[in-house]
């Protein structure tokens, strides 16, 4: 099965492909956004507007198009988690980001993931569970001291302000209750930090070239949250990553591993092979909806309908 064979288009235009068809996929992409629009309001927490979600989700794919050469099952997918998780893919609560997953007859299919970020972390720790996360990353020329048994403590001052700091050497973070009260510390140094990149899908994203010490403190933050007593809802938002790593793996395995499929369409794909046809773009609406509706409690069965049934 071929990469052009795959459905990574919106209403049979190729997105993104310099085609001429760029702006007949945006036109697709907003009006399934508009289609499964009550369904995705129905994950949103109470205190998240959705007409403010909703724009967000549409900023994002204005800032990158690239997006759109996603398959929608997985860019719908996301924009899902993102709702689910209360916080808006904004670039600062978190980011949609492409990546490639390598096919069985060698081509590559773009898929779209969703990525909780450092403040979307902090802000839900406090509004699900009361907590405040502090993480800090440490440089070479800072002075940093670990004190651990029965009264452990971080001491850390940075270095004098109008000098070099020097590289980065490590991160930590604390994290404690309301009233004070520490509940856990978490302490990586840069080689900890760098096996936790290399194990990315993307390690080369902007996260970890340019903006550097946001990877070092979400690295620290989600290895931290998992010693931290929480409700399920934020362990679920802290571990969204596991599903863009492959722990244990070498670096240049992680792009032959696709994300799980849906519960919904689970049996469809494991029928497919290489020399089956990919599903219609229609047809891959009818099993998202499937979803969907699975998400939200009912028991409709999934039904996949002709394309002319859904014009």
């Amino acid at each position: 099965m071929s990469a052009q064979g795959q459905d990574t288009h919106f209403e049979g235009t190729p997105g993104g492909r310099k085609t001429g068809g760029a702006m007949q996929a945006w036109t697709g992409f907003e009006a399934e956004l508009h289609e499964r629009e009550q369904a995705i309001a129905t994950m949103l927490p109470r205190h998240v507007n959705k007409e403010r979600f909703l724009a967000a989700a549409v900023a994002a794919i204005k800032q990158n198009p690239g997006l759109l050469e996603s398959t929608p099952r997985s860019l719908f997918g996301a924009i899902t988690k993102a709702a689910q998780d209360g916080l808006l893919p904004d670039g600062r609560e978190g980011v949609i980001t492409p990546y490639n997953t390598k096919q069985k007859n060698g081509s590559y299919l773009k898929q779209a993931q969703w990525n909780p970020m450092t403040y979307g972390l902090r802000k839900r720790a406090r509004e699900l569970d009361g907590m405040l996360i502090d993480a800090q990353v440490v440089h070479q020329n800072d002075s940093f001291i670990l004190h651990q048994g029965d009264a452990p403590r971080i001491e850390h001052v940075p270095a004098q302000l109008g000098t070099p700091r020097g590289e980065m050497i490590g991160a930590y973070a604390v994290f404690k209750r309301e009233d004070g009260t520490i509940l856990h510390r978490e302490v990586m140094d840069r080689d900890q930090i760098n096996t936790v990149r290399n194990q990315s899908r993307d390690k080369d994203s902007l996260m970890w070239v340019k903006f550097t010490t946001e990877g070092w403190r979400k690295s620290v933050i989600r290895r931290g949250i998992k010693s931290v007593p929480c409700s399920e809802q934020m362990e679920r938002i802290a571990t969204r990553d596991d599903e863009n790593f492959e722990f244990g793996k070498p670096a240049e395995a992680l792009a032959l591993v696709p994300p799980p499929a849906p519960a919904a369409t689970k049996a469809i794909e494991e029928r497919r092979t290489v020399e089956e046809p990919a599903l219609s773009a229609a047809e891959e609406r009818a099993l998202d909806r499937a979803s969907y509706r699975e998400m939200a409690g009912e028991t409709e069965e999934p039904q996949i309908v002709d394309a002319t049934e859904l014009t």
